[in-house]
């Protein structure tokens, strides 16, 4: 009896055991595995934003909305270059430099304006497509914009309802500075090889202007029809010249 317990208890321990000894064993070899090659990926794709250049590119454009509003039948006409850089692909400031005049006569209301001058716009576009592969972008941007110019005006006399008898109005040169902010959105591809070509759309916030007690311009050079807000478009061409090789 002593016996069949003894053999009864060195079944039931070792029964267990040859379980767990039957059981599959998993290789988790092919998971470490996978683990180190996706630190590896990881690592790799670091190190290649690490090394991509600062500079990414220069580029040289123009607006031809500008010169097609006169074409068209505007009240204005202006031409303008402006130059960025392309830091790591992401960040693109840039300078706008043009001249803006406008030659203004309404037949109706008897008013004449007019003036000329140069303006220029500093600010910075950023590229939301800059992880991709490619020289095309969606960007936005925001730009400060100032011009110091002069301008003439002439209307029918002015009538005194008192005393009656008029007077005159029509001032020469009467000098102005304004400046502004600009929020622009935008694309751009490429055509052929460097040649560029994109449009963007223009938020303008008149910051400040020149008062005159008697008159006020009409037309700012670089920014328009004077208003406190105002929504511009531009078409430009650009020379892009690539100092960083997409595939």
């Amino acid at each position: 009896m002593n016996i069949s317990k003894s053999i009864f208890l060195t079944i039931s321990l070792l029964f267990p055991l040859s379980l767990w000894a039957q059981k599959p064993v998993v290789d988790t070899s092919g998971a470490s595995q996978t683990k180190q090659e996706v630190r590896k990926a990881v690592a790799a794709s670091r190190e290649g934003e690490e090394k991509k250049p600062f500079l990414q590119g220069i580029g040289i454009s123009t607006d031809l909305v500008g010169v097609g509003n006169k074409l068209f039948g505007g009240t204005y006409i202006s031409g303008e270059v402006a130059a960025e850089v392309n830091l790591l692909n992401r960040y693109m400031p840039i300078v706008e430099v043009g001249f803006g005049s406008s030659d203004m006569v309404d037949e109706d209301k008897e008013i004449a304006y007019k003036t000329s001058a140069p303006y220029f716009r500093v600010g910075m576009n950023y590229n939301f497509m800059h992880k991709k592969d490619t020289y095309s972008i969606i960007y936005g941007g925001l730009r400060y914009g100032f011009s110091s110019f002069s301008f003439d005006i002439s209307a029918p006399d002015l009538q005194d309802p008192v005393w009656g008898g008029s007077v005159p109005f029509h001032y020469e040169g009467l000098s102005c500075t304004a400046q502004w902010l600009e929020l622009v959105a935008g694309i751009r591809a490429q055509v052929w090889k460097n040649l560029h070509m994109g449009w963007s759309v223009r938020y303008k916030r008149l910051l400040s202007s020149t008062e005159h007690p008697n008159a006020e311009p009409h037309y700012i050079p670089g920014y328009g029809v004077k208003d406190d807000v105002l929504f511009g478009f531009s078409y430009n061409i650009i020379y892009y010249l690539p100092l960083n090789k997409k595939r």
